[in-house]
């Protein structure tokens, strides 16, 4: 092996142990090797590497395990600056994640649920903005150079509205083809109002990916989901029915996300509802359809109330190793904070970071996250055109220096006082960023407790092996400078 002159080595800042059956694992979060450990040298070689980042003697080693600590990133030159690497990496992500145009065709919807952070106005787009739409992608599109344009449509319910959606949907269509772009789309609702005729609706808007929820079986569902006044035919339907049989029909041709709304109140639906959803068949259609437990928390800043009925994130996480154990390998479940099944570093950030990604809220203002629309005092800019100009899509000119867009222009988690130094940071890159906008101090301690408990378990399952459900990270394996943990 060839090794640079006069090089001196350390051990990676990113270094995690993790015992298993047959001895222990050595995990670099910065670049998601694993290398397993096993042997009488196992724990001192572990302990030489893992902690703190020391002083590494490479001439002690043999050729091959350096070679292999080498090419993991397990050591790295001395004079190396790792923070400064996923530095770059996440500035990548944000110009190069693809485009998401996510689509509030209103703020409307027929069901209350009552944790719903969103304020239900008569807020909705006319047929008449489609066009300045078509505008903003194009904007978009012509401005990044990208290949691909991905809609969501959004609401409230967005069906509420499929005028809007069906013509804008069209319009959008055509602009990407005559710009020789991809298009793709994805729809999240409620289930209760879609047309009849589901295929060709899918077809005809180029549907690809559908979004669900529910609040557990009939019972619970129908009574956290009622239809709002004015919105409940004679017939009084089941909105837990309504959606039971769309979703019957949806996978037959798309893929679908069952969303599971958690709370103090049905948790005890969850492992029923699975039982339910494998025996309607749901699992086993020809379309892929992943099961996604979320619990139900404090989104915004409105919702504050939330915190009474939440279930905390041990309860929680508690919850989420049932569903694993019913799920076995039968069901896919998704783990909001790794989709990928194994702890990768991250290569791409939510659209609200992405620097061509925009939400267009109902109000015809632009967002940066799909969680402040409606919140007219977070917007970035606005759709409606002054004269023949269009205004900013991004708000500095709109809003001035301090506005959130100069927030979420600058946002950086390698470069935040916590995050920075904390070892989890190229799987987690700070977690939610609105979370650290609003700074919401309790969401952001949830985020480093579901590492520390579940780091060790994504790591062992990723190589098919089995971590000691009782062993998990404390503060010293995250922040490993010693210091408090604070965020400001």
């Amino acid at each position: 092996m060839s090794l640079p002159s006069r090089s001196t080595f350390k051990s990676s800042r990113y270094n995690f142990v993790v015992p298993v059956q047959s001895g222990l694992l050595l995990y670099n979060s910065a670049s998601g090797a694993v290398l397993s450990l096993n042997g009488p040298d196992a724990n001192c070689l572990a302990a030489q590497v893992s902690g703190v980042s020391r002083p590494v003697p490479i001439e002690e080693l043999d050729s091959c395990l350096l070679g292999n600590l080498l090419e993991g990133g397990f050591v790295v030159e001395d004079e190396t600056d790792e923070v400064a690497t996923i530095r770059e990496r996440f500035h990548n992500a944000v110009a190069g994640t693809p485009i998401v145009l996510t689509i509030t065709t209103t703020m409307d919807c027929n069901l209350g649920c009552y944790y719903c952070y969103e304020e239900r106005s008569r807020d909705r787009l006319d047929v008449a903005d489609a066009q300045q739409v078509v505008s903003l992608a194009q904007r978009l599109l012509v401005d990044s150079g990208k290949d691909s344009l991905h809609v969501d449509w959004y609401g409230g319910e967005p069906l509420l509205n499929v005028e809007f959606l069906e013509l804008a949907s069209q319009a959008l269509q055509s602009l990407c083809t005559q710009l020789k772009v991809f298009y793709s789309a994805s729809v999240i609702s409620n289930g209760t109002l879609w047309p009849v005729e589901v295929l060709q609706f899918l077809r005809r808007n180029k549907i690809r990916q559908v979004q669900i929820s529910f609040d557990g079986l009939r019972a619970n569902h129908d009574k956290r989901r009622k239809y709002r006044k004015g919105y409940l035919d004679d017939e009084k339907p089941s909105s837990f029915d309504e959606t039971v049989r769309l979703v019957d029909e949806l996978v037959r041709h798309v893929r679908v996300d069952l969303r599971l709304n958690i709370d103090r109140g049905n948790q005890d639906d969850v492992l029923p509802f699975m039982r339910f959803a494998r025996d309607r068949g749901w699992f086993s259609a020809r379309n892929r359809v992943v099961f996604q437990p979320s619990r139900v928390s404090s989104y915004t800043e409105h919702s504050a109330f939330m915190r009474k009925v939440e279930l905390t994130i041990e309860e929680y996480e508690e919850i989420r190793a049932q569903v694993r154990g019913e799920a076995e390998k039968s069901v896919p479940v998704e783990e909001a904070e790794v989709p990928d099944k194994f702890p990768y570093p991250r290569s791409s950030v939510c659209a609200a970071l992405a620097r061509d990604s925009i939400v267009l809220g109902a109000d015809a203002k632009l967002y940066r996250c799909g969680l402040q629309v409606g919140e007219s005092n977070r917007s970035v800019g606005a759709l409606k055109m002054r004269g023949s100009t269009l205004l900013p899509i991004f708000g500095e000119g709109l809003r001035g220096p301090n506005s959130d867009e100069t927030w979420w222009r600058n946002f950086d988690p390698t470069a935040l006082p916590t995050c920075s130094k904390c070892s989890f940071l190229p799987v987690c890159w700070g977690g939610c960023p609105k979370k650290h906008l609003e700074g919401d101090r309790h969401a952001l301690l949830e985020q480093g407790a579901y590492w520390r408990r579940n780091l060790p378990r994504l790591v062992a399952e990723g190589v098919g092996l089995t971590c000691d459900g009782d062993f998990k990270f404390v503060e010293a394996d995250q922040f490993r400078d010693g210091k408090p943990v604070t965020f400001e």
